[in-house]
């Protein structure tokens, strides 16, 4: 049984899996009866439980029993190698879907596929890949169908620099603020994964977790953790 994105469960649904887990048993939904259950989980996530257990958003039971063999996949930017037949399998697969002869990407696209610096990793290729088929007119999927802004055009492969760290006004600044812009510039180009994040500013996730409380940053509706129930 394959779980996606755990990181985004409830408190409530991370206490039923952690049954099943445990006990080998669940209710189906609207259901009376126990259901028992033998099956291997293989669980996925974008985000960084471990902080996330540190701070509570997470249950700590829960993800030990998930931890057992751990596999962590880098982020697309490391894998340039990875883009383009990455890109070429997503050409392949929406032109199928959409009924469109569509012969590949061309060469000035596939550099700037390859500049970009994919903050949304697979999820924001194949989603540009899908977009770029349903604009071109052509044979072949050009640089303006990809519409990846100036980080791709500039020809840039590292992150753009906080603007609030380069601009301070004549009346100067609280550096407060500038953190804040720092954190939630690092947060949006990490698709708002906080260990992501931290990376890319040199701190620690645990460091990390104390400037978002800190500074009161608000994650996007869907992004922002859950507290856990107590076990």
């Amino acid at each position: 049984l394959f779980l996606d994105e755990v990181g985004d469960m409830s408190a409530a649904i991370q206490a039923k899996i952690l049954r099943v887990l445990q006990e080998h048993e669940f209710e189906r939904l609207g259901g009376t009866r126990t259901q028992k259950v033998d099956v291997r989980l293989i669980a996925a996530t974008n985000r960084d439980l471990a902080s996330m257990v540190a701070t509570g958003a997470f249950r700590e039971d829960l993800y030990y029993r998930l931890n057992v063999v751990s596999v962590e996949m880098p982020p697309l930017r490391e894998r340039k190698e990875d883009i383009t037949p990455l890109a070429m399998f997503f050409v392949k697969k929406f032109a199928g879907e959409l009924k469109k002869k569509i012969d590949g990407i061309d060469p000035e696209a596939q550099k700037m596929l390859l500049r970009y610096n994919w903050p949304g990793n697979i999820r924001e290729l194949e989603n540009s890949v899908e977009r770029a088929i349903l604009m071109t007119e052509g044979q072949f999927i050009a640089s303006d169908d990809l519409r990846l802004g100036e980080a791709a055009t500039a020809g840039t492969t590292g992150p753009r620099e906080p603007s609030a760290l380069v601009k301070i006004p004549p009346s100067g600044v609280p550096l407060e603020e500038i953190e804040r812009s720092a954190l939630m510039e690092a947060l949006k180009m990490s698709n708002w994964v906080q260990k992501d994040a931290a990376e890319l500013l040199g701190i620690s996730p645990r460091v990390m977790n104390y400037k978002i409380k800190t500074l009161g940053i608000e994650f996007p509706r869907g992004r922002r953790p859950m507290v856990a129930a107590a076990s």
